[in-house]
C-alpha cells in the first residue's frame, strides 16, 4: 500500500504541479520509468509472501504506465473515419539535420507527407529543402517547411514581449523559441499551419543541478510567457488549423495544458504506446506534438525511425472533415 500511495502521489504532483513547482517540473522531465523499478522486488516478494498485495501492486503499475509514463492504447482508431480530405503531416526536430540533408529525398519518399515541418533546420538541411523539387518551400531561422500545397503567406512571431521578460536576466536562462504561421492553399481552401520550436527547460534544470532554483523558476516563467504568445499568434485567422513542432513540453505540463490543451493532440488521440520523441541517454520524453482544431479527425499516428537526430519524427494522418 505504501508503494501505491507513493506512485499516486507522484502522478498527482506531476499532473498538478508540473511546470509550476520545482518537484513537479523535475518529475516531468526525469526518466519516469524509474517509478516502476521497485516492482522488480515487490512483485516476486508478494507472490512468495503475501499474495493479497498483488492487487495494490497491479494498480500502482497501471498508474505508473498510464498517468505517469503516458501509455496510449489508440482505441479511438477503432471508430469510423469521417468523410473528408486526407492529409499526412510530419514534424521533426532534425538536430541541425546535417546527415538528414543528404538523405532528405529518401525520407520524404518514406514518409509520403503533404506537409513536413522541421525544427533545428541547420544550413545543410535548409539547402536541401531549397533544392526539393516539386515542393513549396520555406526556410527561416531554425524552422523549415515543405508543402505540396502553395504557401500563400508566412509570418514570423514577434518576440519583443518575450525579450522584455528576459532582457534583465542572464543568457543562461535560454531563449531560442521561434514560431512561424503559414496560410496554405489547400484542396478545399486556405489551411492554417504553424511550425514552432519553443523554449527548452534544459537551462532551468541545469541551474537546479547547480543549486540555483531561481534559474529554474525564471525558465518556467519564460516558457509560460512564450507559450501564451505563441498560442495567440497561431490562433489568428479562421479555418482549419494544424500546429506542428517541438514544444519542449510534455502533455502533463501545466504550461502545455493551459495554453494548448483545448486543441486535439494527435498522439494522445490516436497514438499507440508511449510515443517518446526525445531521446537523451536514459531519459525519454514526448515533447514533439501535432495539434489540430476541431475541423480535423486524427486517423493514425506513427513515431518514425531514427533519422540522425536526438528526436524522432512524428507522422500523422488527418482527415479534413466535410
Amino acid at each position: 500500500m505504501a508503494y501505491l500511495a507513493a506512485v499516486a502521489l507522484i502522478a498527482a504532483v506531476m499532473w498538478g504541479l508540473g511546470d509550476r513547482s520545482v518537484v513537479g517540473t523535475v518529475l516531468l522531465f526525469m526518466g519516469r520509468w524509474v517509478v516502476l523499478l521497485p516492482l522488480v522486488v515487490l512483485l516476486p516478494a508478494a507472490l512468495w509472501l503475501r499474495r493479497s498485495s498483488l492487487f495494490p501492486l497491479a494498480l500502482a503499475a497501471l498508474i505508473g504506465v498510464g498517468p505517469i509514463m503516458g501509455l496510449r492504447t489508440g482505441w479511438r482508431r477503432l471508430l469510423p473515419t469521417p468523410a473528408g480530405t486526407q492529409l499526412r503531416v510530419v514534424t521533426h526536430n532534425a538536430g541541425g539535420g546535417a546527415l538528414l540533408a543528404q538523405l532528405l529525398p529518401s525520407f520524404l519518399t518514406r514518409w509520403q507527407p503533404q506537409v513536413a515541418a522541421f525544427q533545428e533546420c541547420g544550413e545543410p538541411l535548409a539547402a536541401a529543402v531549397r533544392l526539393s523539387a516539386g515542393w513549396h518551400q520555406y526556410v527561416g531561422r531554425d524552422l523549415c517547411l515543405l508543402s505540396r500545397y502553395p504557401i500563400r503567406d508566412a509570418q514570423v512571431m514577434d518576440r519583443t514581449a518575450l525579450d522584455r521578460v528576459k532582457q534583465s536576466e542572464a543568457k543562461e536562462l535560454g531563449g531560442a523559441g521561434y514560431v512561424v504561421r503559414f496560410t496554405l492553399e489547400g484542396p478545399r481552401g486556405p489551411l492554417r499551419v504553424a511550425n514552432l520550436h519553443l523554449e527548452t527547460p534544459r537551462k532551468g534544470l541545469e541551474g537546479l543541478m547547480e543549486g540555483d532554483l531561481r534559474r529554474l523558476r525564471m525558465n518556467m516563467e519564460i516558457r509560460d510567457v512564450e507559450s501564451h504568445l505563441a498560442r495567440q499568434w497561431v490562433d489568428q485567422g479562421t479555418g482549419p488549423l494544424i500546429v506542428l513542432g517541438d514544444f519542449n513540453t510534455p502533455v502533463e505540463s501545466r504550461i502545455f495544458r493551459e495554453h494548448w490543451g483545448n486543441l486535439t493532440n494527435a498522439f494522445s488521440t490516436a497514438g499507440t504506446g508511449f510515443g517518446m520523441t526525445k531521446y537523451n541517454g536514459w531519459i525519454r520524453a514526448r515533447i514533439d506534438h501535432v495539434l489540430t482544431s476541431d475541423h480535423w479527425h486524427v486517423d493514425r499516428v506513427q513515431i518514425g525511425s531514427d533519422s540522425y537526430s536526438d528526436h524522432r519524427p512524428l507522422v500523422v494522418d488527418l482527415t479534413l472533415k466535410d
